[in-house]
């Protein structure tokens, strides 16, 4: 196989208040190559790092996302993160297929094999997903940076008291992650002395590691002899799906940043204004800029709507698992300690996600806020027209159009997860504790 052929993406001239206005197209003369004058890094730097992070567990098999220019983006099949990649897909779905065949063989399926499944699912969804998107790369970018080159320069600047594009992208990212790491390290301590409890109760002649492989993988051992090799492959395997399920969200995360910050951007030159009077081309401008960030809006939309969509079913679907899990009595301190803390940074997560996926849309109406308070006086054709696009626009993400990431989603969101977890708590049976079970 050869890698899919990029193609070439021309770009916008920088604009001022005295250049001629631009128009939306992705049709337009070739930028200068000069960078010297610009004011922000571009969202395709900015998330240079974040990628990189990714490619550690096997995501975004991608090669040049830390160039100057998008269009330099390549994914290579004959290449070691492809094949990294791969690898890793590989063993996700042989764990996926021997759990599902080791739970038809059970006499019954509880919340906790379905919410197994449910989880490794997703993790495979989510591996073709983003390698899908690594495809598509070179285009995604390469029609983002051809959209938000005229606010990285200047009649725009960089947002008022806030932090640059590329360090607020990495705080939150890296923020994210190092709280996704203790989660696992808790995990992983939990396990470890559920394993010692397990064996002062019931004495094996097998050792310890291969007691909690047991423990942690039965469905594995049913189909493969034990051999340390296999479980450190696997627990190893299962640290890269735990990054996955994080990792998605810290994603939709940072593309969400970047589009925020272009709004912000066009209304904080619009402030500046301050309703004086202006030329009819500087209107026309504006306008076309706004016009230039609302087909940006749908870009994105349709690209990543759906792993929009399905990471909030996931996060809904694994708050309610683990809320109703929160009444049974945990057997060690460490593992009551894991398990409160999974909950909140999950719920954390969720909410943080949908907050800055929701700033895009609440971005996207201050500028119609501050045009209202311009006087009737200084209004022209273009003023009005601007508004009008303003008034109209949908901007904001979608999971697949069923639903739009607005704030009032937020409380929807939760109002929806409480209810659930009153109906089923009288309806599923709690998780019986297997730490004194020596049927083995």
């Amino acid at each position: 196989m050869t890698p899919p052929e990029v193609t070439p993406v021309k770009r916008y001239p920088a604009t001022s208040v005295d250049d001629p206005p631009s128009t939306p197209s992705t049709a337009l003369a070739e930028e200068p190559s000069v960078e010297g004058d610009e004011l922000d890094c571009s969202t395709h730097k900015a998330l240079a790092e974040v990628i990189f992070m990714g490619q550690l567990f096997s995501l975004m098999p991608i090669a040049g996302y830390n160039g100057p220019d998008p269009r330099d983006v390549t994914m290579r099949y004959r290449s070691a993160r492809f094949l990294y990649g791969c690898l890793t897909l590989f063993l996700m779905l042989s764990l996926i297929v021997m759990l599902m065949v080791d739970t038809g063989h059970a006499p019954s399926i509880g919340v906790q094999q379905a919410s197994s499944i449910a989880y490794y699912a997703i993790i495979v969804f989510f591996m073709v997903e983003l390698m899908l998107f690594a495809r598509s790369w070179p285009q995604v970018m390469g029609r983002w940076y051809v959209d938000e080159l005229p606010f990285r320069r200047e009649p725009y600047r960089p947002p008022a008291d806030s932090l640059s594009l590329r360090r607020k992208v990495h705080l939150i990212a890296f923020g994210v992650m190092f709280f996704a790491f203790v989660e696992d390290t808790l995990n992983f301590l939990s396990a470890y002395r559920l394993n010692e409890l397990h064996i002062r109760y019931c004495p094996h002649r097998s050792g310890f590691w291969k007691n909690f492989f047991h423990r942690e993988h039965p469905y594995v051992l049913r189909v493969f002899p034990y051999h340390p090799a296999l479980g450190w492959t696997i627990e190893l395997t299962m640290r890269i799906a735990k990054f996955t399920w994080h990792y998605v969200d810290v994603f939709i995360i940072c593309l969400s940043v970047g589009l925020q910050r272009r709004f912000v951007q066009f209304n904080e030159r619009l402030e500046r204004l301050d309703g004086q009077p202006q030329p009819q081309a500087v209107w026309r401008t504006l306008r076309l800029d706004f016009v230039r960030l609302t087909e940006l809006v749908a870009f994105v939309d349709s690209r990543f709507s759906k792993l929009i969509l399905f990471c909030c079913a996931n996060d809904m679907f694994f708050i309610t698992v683990q809320l109703f899990n929160s009444f049974d009595l945990k057997p060690t301190t460490m593992t009551t300690v894991y398990f409160w803390y999974s909950l909140g940074f999950l719920i954390c997560r969720c909410f943080l996600m949908l907050f800055v996926v929701s700033s895009v849309s609440r971005a996207s109406e201050r500028p119609l806020e501050t045009l209202r308070r311009f006087p009737s006086s200084n209004w022209n054709l273009d003023l009005r027209r601007l508004c009008d696009a303003a008034a109209t626009s949908e901007n904001a993400l979608s999971g697949k159009r069923f639903f739009f990431v607005r704030r009032p989603l937020i409380l929807a969101m939760a109002g929806t997860i409480i209810t659930y977890e009153l109906v089923l708590l009288d309806q599923v049976k709690q998780i019986p504790d297997t730490t004194k079970d020596c049927t083995f």
